[in-house]
């Protein structure tokens, strides 16, 4: 009998007692909608994590980009400078004039605003087009800039130093790789280098820039901070580029140093750079140095390298005659002659290719004849040894090499050709330039002549792709449609 006013509770269920369960032997408990409440909590936090960072990433990008995009390369009217650099050049070297070349141009004098943009470019009819872009483009005819070297005395050499890998062996034939000429290649890369002392008037800082690049914002030459050895303002190296051990074959056969790599890992082959014409010099003397030091310490090294019985510096790179300036109508630079100049005088009996360009030809690696040296790579490497105190490394990349981002590739380009001025072809449009400024990048590029369905090298492109062209009076006649603005 229990005691008097004592209450009767229910006992309280013991915690390892099972949970009760319903019909179907389903429990009745909420434990599981609890954890999916929690989840839910937490993938709600996680979003609006990801969409604060996203649009404080990214809102500040589009009002710059908004203001930035009101005028772009390619647009109709001219665009005004964002920057300004009057004593420094741009170097380009085109193989011709394109539609890309075009906006390229405008880029750079929108966001670089150079004194001249130095072209050299197929003849003397490439250069016209390419003068008629800009009022302040100059241009040299491709042969007529570095002594004894041309397009033909490059491929003779390359058939004469490496004959059992170019072609089977069969002189005549031109190698290609990806769309290009491996002759011209080397050709272009021996031009970016020998200008530094072949080409007069040169800024002695000068901004190297690839043609089929685009220029998205005002572009960084100087840095702020200046050099503690010479005062100077430093100079910005950026870094992003592919990383190829190939060419650091040769660069140790020249300097007998190893290649420097940027401080991320990637590469200095970034498709623009700026030279300093002395550390140029340097590099050049250094190639000429070291392989003479080769030779000289290996009799028998360069016959082994240039296997013609009467080998000279005329047998293997040719008789090369200066062009008559009179017949190829290139005058001085002076404000009569249209932006059209010539390289430095020389005399007709001076044949022989500088040493140093036979050096960089004779280095390279007869099983990666596609991939045997970069002009980017060995110069930022030299200075990176020699002069580190120069220049300012930019930490991480800021270009990209394709039009909408690395993740599409070269696919971007075959989507922004929809928009394309000239139908068919693969050419920026002002909409495809305000679409690469979005990405925030400070250049990017739009490499046509590496798609093959952009018929870059199709032969009715032969002289020029996505420019009207009419051949008269030995030159080039770019024509514009008034209303648009357009290049076809």
């Amino acid at each position: 009998m229990s005691p008097i006013g004592r209450s009767h509770a229910p006992p309280r269920a013991s915690p390892s007692r099972p949970r009760a369960r319903g019909k179907g032997g389903r429990s009745t408990g909420t434990g599981r909608s609890g954890e999916r409440g929690v989840a839910a909590l937490l993938l709600l936090g996680i979003t609006a994590l990801a969409v604060s960072g996203l649009t404080s990433a990214y809102v500040p990008r589009l009002v710059l980009w908004r203001h930035g995009a009101s005028c772009v390369p390619g647009d109709v009217e001219p665009c005004p400078p964002e920057a300004h650099h009057p004593d420094i050049d741009v170097v380009c070297v085109a193989v011709k004039p394109t539609c890309v070349t075009r906006v390229a141009i405008a880029s750079i004098n929108q966001y670089v605003a150079p004194r001249f943009i130095r072209f050299v470019s197929a003849d003397a009819e490439a250069c016209a087009a390419l003068v008629a872009m800009a009022h302040n483009v100059r241009c040299v005819p491709q042969d007529e800039v570095i002594p004894g070297i041309t397009k033909a005395s490059v491929e003779r050499a390359l058939e004469r130093l490496f004959p059992e890998n170019l072609s089977g062996g069969r002189p005549g034939k031109e190698g290609r790789y990806l769309g290009r000429e491996r002759a011209g290649w080397y050709l272009q890369q021996l031009v970016k280098l020998g200008v530094a002392r072949h080409l007069p008037d040169l800024t002695s800082t000068f901004l190297v820039w690839d043609p089929d690049m685009i220029a998205l914002e005002p572009f960084r030459v100087f840095s702020t901070e200046r050099s503690g050895r010479t005062g100077r303002e430093r100079v910005v190296r950026h870094v992003g580029g592919y990383a190829i051990k190939s060419y650091e074959r040769a660069y140790v056969a020249l300097v007998g140093e190893r290649m420097a790599s940027a401080p991320d890992g990637s590469s200095y082959v970034t498709h623009a750079m700026t030279f300093e014409r002395a550390f140029a010099e340097e590099l050049l003397g250094a190639f000429a140095d070291a392989w003479e030091d080769r030779i000289r310490d290996e009799p028998g090294r360069e016959r082994s390298f240039l296997p013609d019985p009467e080998f000279s510096a005329a047998n293997v790179f040719g008789e090369e005659k200066t062009r008559n300036d009179a017949a190829s109508g290139v005058d001085g630079a002076s404000s009569s002659s249209g932006g059209l100049e010539k390289s430095e005088k020389r005399p007709h009996a001076e044949p022989h290719a500088p040493t140093w360009a036979r050096a960089i030809l004779a280095s390279l690696n007869p099983d990666r004849l596609d991939l045997g040296f970069s002009e980017y790579a060995s110069y930022a490497s030299w200075v990176a040894t020699h002069h580190p105190e120069t220049v300012e490394v930019v930490p991480h990349r800021a270009w990209t090499r394709h039009p909408l981002g690395p993740m599409l590739g070269s696919f971007g380009i075959r989507i922004l050709s929809r928009w394309s001025p000239a139908p068919g072809l693969c050419c920026p449009s002002a909409f495809a330039v305000r679409a690469m400024k979005l990405l925030g990048y400070q250049y990017g590029g739009f490499e046509a002549g590496h798609v093959r369905s952009c018929g870059y090298d199709a032969p009715e492109h032969a002289r020029a792709y996505g420019l009207a062209t009419t051949a008269g009076a030995g030159a080039t006649q770019t024509q514009t449609q008034t209303q648009t603005g357009v290049f076809y």
